[in-house]
């Protein structure tokens, strides 16, 4: 008996596909769908080509890539493209036993496929949950660490109100004005400031909180407040336990109004380690202070 030969139309019509995708599909993997008669009108397709383009049709839209769907032709119908290319009538000596046991075997083959499909698609699956579960890790993580950063500040704010306190049981430390005024230098008749983000000032508050930062496991900040005449002076000491050196820094600071009315806290003196700062190196430090804050 014949085989049975089918048009392309006949394949996009019984598999419900636009004939146009037909054609695409047929280019695009050329080499795994049989033909015989020649191309154009002449060409004459195999009945069994319904189960390829049924095939190819299934990965596109499971967005499988080119490589995927050549690789998955070439081990499940490599045998019927090459049996079309290089068609043979079967002797008549062949026993039906030995046609039975080969069609077990492709039957065998195109199982194995099957499970390898779903084995990777599982593997998929598998990786996009790995993936989600180290981002909610990470999102926790991050949370963490900002919930350890605001407890660390905390505590530094605590402990500065009282390092602070005086002997006769009151609390000797700037007012919440004077810390989150706008921290300024003045040089040649200008007060120059560092605004962030959202038109944000870096005031003294912000300074501090650089300095106590810098507060880890090896690392001791010891921050105390005094108030003299017309102006605050904040006395910071560091330690390293762990390269043993030490650092003391002398903030003096007062409330100054600018000649536009606007209140600011200025820095009237710093000093670091008995050396007191000259204006150039108070114009590095703020130029410094602008980019860490608004990064």
């Amino acid at each position: 008996m014949g085989r049975k030969f089918i048009s392309l139309r006949e394949v996009g019509r019984r598999l419900d596909i636009p004939p146009s995708t037909v054609v695409y599909y047929k280019d695009k993997f050329e080499k795994f769908i049989p033909v015989e008669g020649g191309d154009g009108r002449r060409a004459r397709y195999p009945v069994e080509v319904l189960e390829i383009f049924r095939r190819i049709r299934k990965m596109f839209n499971d967005n499988w890539s080119t490589e995927q769907i050549e690789r998955e032709l070439a081990l499940k119908f490599g045998v019927l493209m090459d049996d079309s290319r290089f068609d043979q009538p079967i002797e008549q000596n062949v026993s039906s036993r030995v046609v039975q046991e080969f069609a077990g075997v492709l039957s065998g083959m195109g199982d194995l496929l099957n499970d390898q499909s779903l084995f990777r698609s599982e593997i998929r699956s598998l990786r996009d949950e790995v993936a989600a579960l180290r981002a909610e890790r990470d999102a926790d993580a991050a949370k963490q660490e900002e919930a350890v950063r605001s407890l660390r500040e905390e505590i530094a704010s605590l402990k500065r109100r009282l390092s602070a306190r005086e002997r006769g049981g009151t609390i000797n430390f700037p007012s919440a004005e004077f810390l989150s005024s706008p921290l300024v230098i003045a040089s040649g008749g200008e007060y120059l400031g560092v605004q962030g983000k959202g038109h944000k000032h870096f005031s003294l508050e912000d300074f501090v909180q650089l300095i106590e930062r810098k507060e880890s496991d090896t690392v001791a900040v010891e921050t105390s407040w005094k108030r003299q005449d017309d102006h605050w002076t904040l006395d910071v000491r560091t330690e390293d336990s762990g390269s043993g050196r030490e650092q003391n820094i002398v903030l003096e600071a007062r409330k100054t109004v600018t000649p536009s009315r606007n209140t600011v806290t200025e820095i009237i003196r710093l000093n670091i380690d008995g050396n007191d700062a000259p204006d150039a190196l108070l114009l590095t430090l703020f130029r410094q202070l602008k980019s860490v804050f608004n990064g």
